[in-house]
């Protein structure tokens, strides 16, 4: 059951959609539309029942080569075991962050309060100019840190950060319920978090890997996805345009195209989209969770909208 398509159906869900078939009814007696798949993807996607065919037989490879055998593999895989970083370097960069009242300014600018600061530990290193974020593992334990550099946006991690084996705040995250909020940088993580939603992960550098699907899919029923939302980027060399039978690129918004991706291969979950309101994903334009007020954060969290309706708004 969710919200129907087709007539302003704004709080109680009275369109059903069959899992098995795809085929749809409309139970509103003023709407009473039905009808198949297909036709559902005609309709909502603006193509043609050609198109919409095509468009089908994909998503269905796509996610059943995402998610079972994705996940399979990495659900038989032996139990990830990480090196623990020195709990020593994180209180020294901690107390040099302390101490620089450049690193502080920084922080503060970017719409950070102390308390964030202390809670994540961040930490700040003169030799190189850039603030540091410790990572855990599941079980927290340090296993290195995320470096931002203060004068430009640039990156660094400590050698051998096992980005693509866990996510980011996962240890604090699994324990606040059955519900997580999944974004691409540290900061943003951070931002939700003091914003009032501890259950929030990061994937880091807009990589989705099986080990990620994979703890989330043991972990969570719910999963609100709040990725970045770029600017679309055209590729004159673009193959999957290409794949599609276009002559053109019609262009890619990479941050939009991970959530989507993270959606398909996690289809047996409830999937949010954060939304500011109907069929604007961010608040003035911002990029990302950190380009918004805490108010603004919090809205966006309020107001999620359903995969189906997401899908249905065709900004990916």
């Amino acid at each position: 059951m969710c919200l129907c398509p087709f007539h302003g159906n704004k709080y109680t869900p009275s369109f059903s959609v069959s899992k098995s078939s795809g085929a749809y009814i409309c139970f509103n007696s003023s709407c009473g539309v039905s009808g198949g798949l297909t036709d559902l993807v005609v309709v909502l996607t603006k193509r043609d029942e050609f198109a919409a065919r095509r468009l089908i037989r994909t998503q269905e490879k796509d996610i059943s080569t995402s998610y079972s055998d994705r996940l399979k593999a990495a659900v038989s895989s032996a139990p990830q075991e990480f090196t623990e970083f020195p709990q020593g370097t994180l209180d020294r960069l901690h107390q040099e962050y302390l101490s620089s009242s450049i690193a502080q300014d920084y922080m503060t600018g970017r719409g950070f309060e102390q308390e964030t600061m202390e809670k994540f530990g961040i930490g700040y290193s003169a030799k190189t100019d850039m603030v540091t974020v410790p990572m855990h593992d599941s079980k927290a334990r340090p296993i290195g840190l995320i470096g931002r550099s203060i004068q430009d946006k640039k990156f660094k991690n400590s050698p051998g950060l096992p980005t693509s084996k866990t996510l980011f705040n996962f240890h604090r995250a699994k324990k606040t319920g059955d519900t997580a909020i999944i974004v691409e940088a540290s900061f943003d993580a951070m931002r939700i978090d003091q914003s009032g939603y501890p259950n929030v992960v990061g994937c880091l550098g807009g990589n989705f890997s099986s080990y990620h699907a994979e703890q989330l899919d043991r972990t969570f029923n719910t999963l609100i996805i709040m990725t970045d939302f770029d600017k679309k980027r055209i590729d004159a060399n673009c193959r999957r345009c290409a794949k599609e039978g276009k002559k053109l690129c019609t262009g890619h918004n990479a941050g939009r195209d991970l959530g989507m991706y993270i959606a398909n291969t996690l289809s047996r979950k409830r999937i949010l989209w954060a939304s500011y309101e109907d069929r604007m994903v961010y608040a003035d334009g911002a990029k990302d969770p950190g380009d918004m007020t805490d108010d603004q954060i919090r809205q966006c969290l309020k107001n999620a909208v359903s995969n189906f309706e997401y899908r249905s708004w065709n900004l990916y």
